[in-house]
């Protein structure tokens, strides 16, 4: 059964965690984080979960102040009553959090509170969900930046891609004959990831000129260069990316997709992969902030992916990370300065 939990109008940003039966963290299916024109944080959350794994499934909803709410929603209740209880189930889950909410875009200032996550869980659980804290210190990212360059050799002839192997777009004289995004026109990178975390950063609009309005990036199972069409490209066939599709939004590869409000229109997009953990989020590092994240289980080698998408005077260029700045040292010498009273 899938279960999905929304919930708009948070300050500061939100985490989110699944339980079953009040004993067992799940992991989600995908979190997705975007934030309003009102400042305010929306989030959107999914999991999945066996008929016969669990009968008590709660969505909490959480600040690092330590405030959270959470809501419950009893699976063998569901399972065994009519659809219209279910879907009574379902609005009232989605009241309750939107609620809450409000209540807290309301009360933010005055937020104050213990750290939750020891009352709530076990060591083991709480030292699993304090990892999953997005970090949006992009020279902090920066410290994970590794060197990405495109395969020539998964390159399709209709993509043009430099010498540097760093920019790639659509071919001159390229026609886009299907409907919707250009999905056979991805690009794939030339490094395979199996562990640890990885960070880099591509560049989506040229000097002079209005960002991209069609991309894709993510990463991808290493092996899955074959792409025809959206129904195969999700996250159960080896795929994970952010898409801009012009006037059609940006959305997650979610099945169903998720379409996400993101203002401004990224100019420059951080990508950081934490293969253990199973995340993989993105950054508009112009603006210094956190997208979404989205988790998963990763089981093989995976490799960053690219599409240019068509229409759009800008190419699209994977960019040499600057070195992150460093904090100057002190000096351990005690500093000599004259006495002065106030």
């Amino acid at each position: 059964m899938n279960i999905s939990c929304k919930s708009s109008g948070w300050y500061p940003e939100p985490n989110v965690t699944w339980m079953s039966d009040e004993r067992t963290v799940l992991r989600p299916g995908g979190v997705s984080r975007s934030r309003g024109a009102d400042e305010m944080f929306s989030v959107h959350s999914w999991t999945a979960v066996s008929h016969s794994d669990a009968q008590l499934v709660s969505c909490s909803i959480s600040l690092k102040t330590g405030e959270f709410r959470e809501s419950r929603i009893d699976i063998q209740a569901v399972i065994s009553s009519d659809p219209w209880k279910a879907l009574f189930f379902t609005l009232l889950i989605c009241a309750l959090l939107g609620l809450t909410g409000l209540i807290l875009y309301k009360y933010r200032h005055k937020l104050t509170g213990t750290i939750w996550l020891k009352d709530f869980c076990d060591d083991e659980s709480t030292e699993r969900l304090t990892k999953e804290v997005v970090e949006d210190n992009i020279e902090e990212l920066r410290k994970h930046a590794v060197q990405i360059t495109i395969d020539p050799e998964h390159s399709l002839p209709d993509l043009r891609v430099t010498k540097d192997r760093k920019t790639v777009r659509d071919a001159p004289g390229y026609k886009h004959t299907g409907e919707g995004f250009p999905y056979e026109l991805c690009a794939f990178g030339a490094q395979r990831f199996t562990s640890g975390r990885h960070y880099w950063e591509v560049d989506l609009a040229r000097e002079n000129t209005p960002p991209k309005n069609y991309w894709l990036i993510g990463v991808a199972e290493h092996g899955n260069f074959c792409l025809k069409n959206r129904s195969a490209i999700t996250p159960s066939n080896g795929y994970w990316f952010l898409c801009s599709d012009g006037p059609n939004g940006i959305y997650i590869n979610s099945d169903p997709p998720v379409t996400l409000s993101l203002t401004p229109r990224p100019e420059q997009l951080g990508v950081l992969l934490d293969y253990d953990h199973g995340q993989l989020s993105f950054y508009n590092v112009k603006e210094r902030k956190h997208l979404l994240t989205m988790s998963s289980r990763f089981t093989g080698p995976v490799t960053p992916l690219f599409n240019p998408g068509v229409e759009d005077l800008s190419p699209l260029t994977v960019l040499d990370c600057p070195k992150p700045v460093e904090s100057p040292v002190e000096s351990s010498q005690p500093l000599l300065s004259n006495s002065s009273e106030a």
